[in-house]
Parts: structure tokens; sequence; C-alpha cells
């Protein structure tokens, strides 16, 4: 944030997109660590969101449940890698998942 938030303000118009696993948005007591930093990045990455809004700079978190795998139909790094690219365009939202949360 530090290094590319001045250039972006300069240039009136950026993304900052957040990538967290599962639990950011959901805690698992075999992930305490995980599951503290996740969901500080995401407290910290919403209110990013809120306070850029107005100078037109966009911050999105894409969350990816589970494991990213070659073979993975919305999780490979191909997948991965487009929807982050339409998040960036789409500028539609906060958060968004790279595919459903296990129950």
């Amino acid at each position: 944030m530090n290094a590319v938030l001045p250039g972006m303000r300069g240039l009136g118009r950026g993304t900052l997109l957040f990538v967290n696993g599962g639990s950011a948005v959901r805690p698992h007591p075999e992930r305490a660590g995980t599951s503290i930093a996740f969901a500080a990045e995401s407290a910290y990455a919403a209110m990013v969101h809120d306070a850029l809004a107005r100078e037109n700079i966009y911050a999105a978190q894409l969350i990816v449940p589970g494991a990213i795998r070659p073979d993975a139909e919305h999780s490979s790094p191909a997948a991965l890698a487009e929807r982050l690219y339409a998040l960036h365009t789409e500028r539609n939202g906060f958060r968004h998942y790279a595919e459903p949360m296990p129950e």
C-alpha cells in the first residue's frame, strides 16, 4: 500500500486486490494463525475499499477456499488470474469467492 498508493492517487485511479484463504471469513481452530491474520487483513481491506472508493481506487478481496491446484476448475493459477483480472476490470463489490466455501 505504501509503495503503490501515492502513484494511484497521482493517476486518479487504481486497483488493490487482496487474496486470502477461507479462514479469512470462517475461522478454523486448526488454522488459528491464518484465521487471525487473514481476518485482520480482511477487515483492513474492507476499510481500504470504503475509504478509497471516492478517489476512484478500487479494493477487492478474493477468497480462495482450499488448495490452489493446476487441475482445479475455479482455483487453478490460470482461473485465479482470470478472476483477478475480471475483478480489476469490473470493479463490482468488495468480497468475492473463487468457489463456494465448503461446509
